[in-house]
C-alpha cells in the first residue's frame, strides 16, 4: 500500500512541478483547499508524508536564517512543540484561510517559535 502511495505522490509532485510554476516543491507549495481535500482522501497516509515535509521545511528556514547571518542567533526552536502540534496547527490554519496557502501557514508557525538560545 505505501509504494502505492509512493507512486501517486510522485506522478501527482511531477504533474504539479510541470503544469505550473511553484515557490516549493511538494504539497507544502499547494493551496489549502488543495491541502484539505488530499487530507481527507488519504488520511493518516498523506498525514504522515507531509508531516516529513513539514520538518524539512522548517529546517530549511532555519538553515536559510543562518547561513544569511552566519550565526544561529536568530535560528527558532524547532521542537518547542511536536510535530503532531505543529501539524495540527498547520490544518487549523488551512481550515481558517481555505483561499490561503500552506507555505504561508508554515511561515506563520515558524514565526511563532522561541528562538533558540
Amino acid at each position: 500500500m505505501k509504494k502505492i502511495f509512493l507512486c501517486v505522490f510522485l506522478f501527482f509532485l511531477w504533474c504539479n512541478l510541470s503544469l505550473a510554476e511553484r515557490v516549493t516543491w511538494g504539497f507544502v507549495g499547494d493551496s489549502c483547499e488543495k491541502f484539505t481535500e488530499t487530507k481527507k482522501e488519504y488520511g493518516e497516509e498523506f498525514d504522515s508524508m507531509f508531516e516529513s515535509e513539514i520538518m524539512g521545511f522548517l529546517t530549511g528556514i532555519n538553515i536559510y536564517i543562518a547561513d544569511t547571518d552566519g550565526n544561529t542567533n536568530r535560528v527558532k526552536l524547532l521542537d518547542h512543540n511536536s510535530i503532531d502540534y505543529a501539524y495540527s496547527n498547520l490544518t487549523e490554519y488551512c481550515r481558517k484561510n481555505t483561499d490561503g496557502y500552506v507555505f504561508f501557514g508554515l511561515l506563520e508557525y515558524y514565526n511563532s517559535l522561541p528562538e533558540a538560545k
